[in-house]
């Protein structure tokens, strides 16, 4: 009777147990997904960030496309430097606009450092140490200016007169994430030789992808297209070749 006794009280222990673990296994898994639904209450969301990759063209709202080459932040200086290459076909001036993500009222001092064939390179100063995110429009100005009427768009005007107002076009706005912005210690300071030739070697390498990419196409195209295409670009890249060395000798 003794061992009978023993045997049930080891079966209901055993019993007991096993209904502990069970338990604690629904409240965990239950707790984990009342946690799931009430995290938006508790959990700080951010906005996403925009973000244009490098060597990434972006369609403007003019003509051609908008590419930048390189993009390096400089912590010492609090300054962002961009090289962005325009596939314009119209030659009129460019301007910029800087704005942070915290403080979009506020314009940032923009400096066109370098500008070449379609290459320019910038700087956006004034950032702060967490600037986060970053909006850079670029303006088509054009040389002409439009003369309005302000009567036009002033109905409690008593006298006729005009003003002239400057004529420009947004091209494109580039976005830059802080996170996903290269940094680089220094100042980052450069002579005009040395961005020509930053600007030479980011033109030569270009020439080289699309000399490949065009012997990969060339089975769907004209022979004599192909080959006229590229001597035109060996041209060019042999024209790249003597202006490094003609910039390296200065």
């Amino acid at each position: 009777m003794a061992f009978k006794k023993q045997l049930e009280d080891y079966r209901f222990n055993l019993n007991r147990n096993r209904s502990w673990k069970y338990t604690a296994i629904l409240l965990f898994f239950f707790i984990g997904f009342l946690s799931l639904l009430t995290s938006e209450f508790y959990l700080k969301t951010e906005d996403p960030l925009y973000h244009t990759k490098t060597y990434e063209a972006v369609s403007s709202n003019i003509t051609g496309t908008v590419t930048i080459k390189n993009r390096i932040y400089h912590p010492a200086t609090n300054s962002l430097d961009m090289v962005i290459k325009m596939d314009q076909t119209d030659e009129e001036e460019i301007s910029f606009l800087a704005q942070k993500k915290a403080n979009p009222n506020i314009k940032l001092p923009v400096h066109l450092l370098y500008e070449d064939d379609g290459y320019y390179v910038v700087r956006i100063s004034d950032l702060s140490p967490n600037w986060e995110a970053l909006a850079f429009d670029l303006y088509q100005e054009n040389e002409e200016k439009e003369t309005v009427n302000v009567d036009d768009v002033t109905s409690d005007s008593e006298t006729d007169s005009t003003e002239e107002i400057d004529a420009h076009a947004l091209i494109t706005t580039l976005y830059s994430d802080q996170r996903k912005t290269k940094s680089k210690e220094g100042k980052g300071t450069k002579s005009k030789q040395e961005y020509a030739l930053l600007v030479n070697e980011l033109e030569k390498d270009f020439v080289k992808k699309k000399m490949k990419k065009d012997a990969i196409q060339s089975s769907d195209e004209s022979i004599q297209l192909y080959k006229d295409e590229q001597k035109s670009l060996q041209e060019k890249l042999q024209k790249l070749n003597e202006e490094q060395q003609d910039l390296a000798m200065k």
